[in-house]
């Protein structure tokens, strides 16, 4: 008995023993993407087979020993993660989206493919790249991440218009514009205002709320971009909506708020500088005792005397620190049957010049259904309203920015009766007068819908439709104000415009997918496609209102305009693809699209668009697969024809329009030539790329190599005037884009408490007009459209110097000539170089001064990770263009009543000769203004875009406020912008969406410095 006792003390001994020695260990795994909780990781002991997955709600329990020294965590779209366990029980880990992951599935032409098994050139950038970033809209989250693609926000106004060009442009007349597809929609995009406000246009992506994207694919060479045919030219841009996931419902609410400021503005004279200026250039001009009180630069008594004068700052006036914020709720959830996403947001950004300013209204809902085990149902809606208030802004010196510099710094914000301050002798109005008294008002609203049926036969054998709508209408709501210089000849001036665009979609595909013996994978696509776009507009206007306050067409007593139009078009489409994998080491691909566009000759309605493309995965071969640093090496190669059918409606068929009235009888009159030949332009392009992963995939490397050459430009055929027309729209001209991408990215250190991830992406492109129809011509202020040039080429005289005395200007060739000295050069005059030796200056003597599309560009990201603190630092940067200013061509004139910059002090006087800026003279005899290298510009620039500080709260916080999770965050958007460029913001181009002029820049209105500060909250 005693023995047994003793033998049942030892027993239960140990068993304490071994009990002492394990613990339990909790947590909750969730993703640094969103903070949600994941399903389904798996979570094992370190060196220890088997393991658990976590639970719905992303929790997990293990029992652990003594000897146990961490934990791994893992799950596919994500970054591996080991923790050394410690003395606390409870563990919670944020797993990293991995998009290095290469059995990850990315969305690509009408469905989905491995990253790994990729033959064409994408680029990719997630939810997780734009969060915490005070974003409009999809366009500006593509900015400096994906190599190869170039934005450029034209113009800092609230929804104004946004440029993308994905390797460079290739079109001169058609659109440069990549196709946006948002979930499998393709939809209308571009300004869809009626009424003019300076050279800016609205943006109809910014109803696209940035907080619902999951991702956005951008599809770059032909491979990738053939399946979508004649609209395949210019790249594709696949925008992926979030959708519902298999868990618990989560709610997030997601607020931020913060302030917007210019980050520069440019120093102007004061009031008695300007008349002391104006004092100059007039006795330059006239001689004698002439000056400002002079009567041949305008009527009424005015003094000479610049103590005479205040000065007024008008930028201090018109730029203001303004607000931002952003509202949205959303829910996420479901189970294996049915998953759903849903979300409302508001948005409200007011511009940093007074009375500017944007608002929209959005919601989604996102519905997936699994109705039997073969059929799956899909809904995808989403509706936004917005308004815009805008201002007459860029290449308009009527505008609000442009009156701040145009305007003398002489004349007084107000009169002494409380009235606006003005020049008598200028037509540039007072800014605040514009900004406050005139509307320029923008509505618009935006249906998104489609839904969709998929339908499994087989395991292999999948049918999916989908049925699509894109309904947008706008209004238009315009009123200048007797208040101001516009309105005030007319008695107020008001302009109302309504547009309504309708886009039917409907898709059908059929895909098959096998592998055989477990080397052969086989996957087919086919497929039909119709697209029918119907647009409708009404414009109406009238003048002479009964006061300010009534501002409907009914109170104008003369109706100046009535106006309706409508078009449409309609795109058929057969399309297939093939794809074949060998061992997952040699990859082919193959598509073709038929498209049968409305938009083309009865001759050529029909065009084909085929590619092919193929990969060799060398990491797979058995020279390769046990270097254990290479973990992933990929060639690729692709060759293709895409097309461009973005002209407009009927550019093909013989036009006869309205309105050539006679007497009051109503009569038409020929508009166009038809053409029966005419068809979309096509773009042969080639890519070979490289795929590089390295310690597991720890660092990768992709690089790309491509040539694009463009023919059958849609071009205007020059005609002999007597056919009654000029011109006759014709496929004539050809353009090539070359160039390189490199795109790095790596985990710089990935430990327990610290990790460090770096993207850096680069870009270069090598554009030329190969081949041009009739003779060059001038674009916008400074550009030339040559042959042989690069689109958005600048061409201009060049500047020598400054004369100093009468006997070098006669030594020189002849520049500009009258009877009276007064009126002709004279020292401080700018000296032009005689470029064809023929002894005078004229436009023989101009040549290519510079381009206004930078050779490289691109983007370096850094994001730091210190236990539950978020650190991001976005840097954008672009080299090789130049900028045409023709705001100093205004601002430093010195030739006119207009307003002149600070930069004018320097200029040039007998006892002031060692300059650049030449001398006032009043009516610029030698026309020291024309368009030369003294007004282009270093375009280069670095800016830090954007940083992002954010914290996670713990376990400890979470669990006392029973919610998922909880991030605090503070950003800076546009921090700093290290330049030489002289104006406000060397990311410009005054034509906003432009073809041949890009680059330029006239009293534009200024991207803000924004702070904001945010919180996210999942319940």
């Amino acid at each position: 008995m005693k023995k047994l006792l003793q033998s049942l003390f030892v027993l239960v001994f140990i068993a304490f023993t071994a009990v002492a020695q394990e613990r339990t260990i909790t947590g909750v795994v969730t993703s640094q993407v969103d903070g949600l909780p994941i399903p389904g990781v798996s979570v094992r002991i370190k060196g220890s087979p088997g393991g658990i997955v976590t639970s719905s709600n992303g929790k997990y329990s293990l029992t652990v020993n003594s000897k146990s020294t961490g934990l791994e965590f893992s799950y596919v779209g994500f970054i591996s993660q080991t923790v050394s366990l410690t003395n606390t029980n409870v563990i919670n880990v944020s797993l990293q989206s991995s998009s290095r992951d290469l059995d990850e599935l990315v969305v690509v032409g009408y469905g989905t493919q491995k990253k790994g098994s990729l033959t064409g050139a994408q680029g990719s950038v997630s939810s997780s790249d734009i969060q915490n970033t005070p974003i409009l809209n999809p366009q500006q989250g593509l900015q400096g991440r994906v190599a190869g693609v170039q934005v450029t926000q034209a113009s800092g106004t609230p929804g104004g218009g946004i440029s993308i060009n994905i390797r460079g442009a290739s079109s001169i007349s058609g659109s440069n514009q990549p196709l946006y597809v948002i979930d499998g929609i393709p939809v209308n995009t571009g300004s869809y205002t009626q009424v003019g406000a300076g050279g800016q246009l609205t943006n109809s992506l910014g109803d696209i709320s940035p907080s619902d994207i999951e991702s956005m694919e951008i599809l770059k060479d032909a491979a990738a971009t053939a399946i979508y045919g004649s609209r395949g030219a210019n790249g594709v841009v696949l925008i992926n909506t979030k959708r519902g996931l298999n868990q618990n419902t989560k709610i997030g609410v997601n607020v931020y708020s913060g302030i917007q400021e210019v980050a520069k503005t440019l120093p102007t004279l004061t009031g008695p500088e300007y008349i002391q200026l104006m004092n100059d250039a007039v006795n330059a001009r006239y001689g004698g005792t002439a000056n400002y009180s002079d009567s041949r630069i305008g009527g009424g008594v005015r003094s000479a005397n610049p103590n005479d004068y205040p000065t007024t700052n008008w930028q201090d006036l018109i730029f203001e620190t303004a607000p931002i914020t952003n509202y949205e709720i959303n829910a996420r959830g479901g189970n294996d049957k049915t998953k759903f996403a849903i979300s409302s947001s508001f948005f409200d950004q007011k511009g940093v010049v007074i009375g500017s300013g944007y608002k929209r209204f959005s919601g989604r809902l996102n519905l997936d259904n699994q109705a039997t085990d073969k059929l799956k149902l899909t809904l995808s809606t989403s509706f936004s309203s917005s308004v815009n208030n805008r201002l007459n802004n860029d290449n308009n010196i009527n505008g609000t920015v442009s009156g701040a510099f145009l305007l003398g710094s002489h004349v007084p914000a107000y009169n002494a009766n409380g009235t606006y301050g003005r020049d008598a002798i200028s037509s540039v109005d007072n800014p605040l007068a514009g900004a406050n008294e005139n509307t320029f008002k923008f509505y618009s609203n935006r249906l998104l819908a489609s839904g969709g049926a998929e339908y499994k036969f087989t395991p292999e054998l999948t049918f999916k439709s989908q049925a699509s709508v894109d309904y947008f209408t706008s209004k238009d709501r315009t009123f200048l104000s007797t208040l101001t210089n516009a309105g005030s000849g007319s008695g107020g001036s008001a302009t109302e415009g309504q547009n309504q665009e309708v886009n039917y979609i409907f898709d059908n595909t059929l895909n098959y997918a096998k592998v055989f013996g477990g080397i052969h994978s086989v996957n087919l696509l086919a497929g039909f496609s119709y697209q029918e776009s119907n647009y409708e507009n009404i414009l109406a206007s009238a003048t002479g209102f009964p006061g300010n306050d009534i501002r409907r067409l009914s109170a104008g007593s003369v109706r100046t305009t009535a106006t309706s139009g409508g078009t449409s078009n309609a795109l058929e489409s057969y399309f297939a693809r093939a794809n074949y994998s060998y061992k997952g080491k040699y990859i082919f691909q193959a598509s073709g699209r038929l498209d049968g566009s409305s938009r083309f000759g009865s001759e050529k309605r029909y065009g084909f668009f085929p590619a092919v493309s193929g990969a060799w995965r060398m990491s797979e071969e058995s020279f390769l697969k046990n270097v254990k640093a290479i973990s992933d090496l990929k060639i690729r190669a692709s060759y293709g024809i895409v097309g461009n059918q973005e002209i407009g409606n009927f550019t093909s068929l013989p036009l006869v329009g309205g309105g050539s009235n006679y007497l009051q009888n109503p009569g038409l009159a020929p508009t166009q030539l038809g053409n029966v030949n005419l068809t979309w332009e096509n773009t042969a392009a080639l890519d070979l790329g490289l795929d590089l992963g390295l310690f597991n995939n720890r660092l990768t490397l992709n690089v790309d190599v491509y040539q694009k050459k463009t023919s059958d430009l849609l071009l205007g055929k020059p005609l002999v005037g007597s056919s009654g027309f000029t011109t006759i729209q014709s496929n004539l001209g050809k353009t090539e884009n070359k160039g390189l991408e490199v795109a790095l990215t790596g985990v710089i250190f990935n430990k327990k408490d610290f990790s460090w991830t770096t993207n850096f992406n680069i870009s270069l492109n090598k554009n030329k007009i190969v081949e041009l129809s009739g003779n060059p011509f001038a674009a916008g202020f400074a550009s030339w459209v040559e042959a042989g040039q690069s689109l958005g080429a600048f061409r201009g005289y060049r500047v020598l110097g400054i004369f100093q005395s009468a006997a070098e200007i006669a030594a020189s060739p002849v520049q500009a000539v009258t009877a009276s000295p007064l009126t002709s050069t004279a020292p401080g005059d700018i000296k032009f170089a005689d470029l064809n030796g023929d002894g005078v200056i004229n436009s023989l003597d101009q040549e290519i001064i510079g381009k206004g599309v930078p050779t490289y560009q691109g983007g370096f990201t850094n994001n730091f990770k210190y236990k539950n603190f978020d650190l991001s630092v976005f840097l954008q940067y672009q080299g090789g263009n130049q900028i045409y200013s023709n705001t100093r061509s205004f601002g430093e004139g010195m030739n006119s009543v207009f307003g002149q910059l600070a930069t004018t002090l320097d200029r040039w006087t007998p006892t002031n000769t060692n300059t650049t800026v030449p001398r006032a003279v009043y009516q610029d005899p030698n026309n020291n203004r024309r368009v030369s290298d003294r007004f282009l510009e270093d375009g280069d620039f670095l800016r830090i875009k954007n940083v992002s500080l954010s914290y996670n709260f713990g376990p400890k916080v979470l669990n006392a406020l029973k919610v998922s999770a909880i991030k605090l965050y503070a950003s800076a958007q546009n921090l700093y912008t290290f330049t030489n460029y002289s104006g406000l913001d060397p990311e410009v181009s005054t034509f906003s969406v432009t073809n041949t002029a890009p680059g330029t820049d006239f009293l534009t209105y200024p991207q803000a410095r924004t702070y904001t500060f945010g919180l996210n909250l999942t319940f």
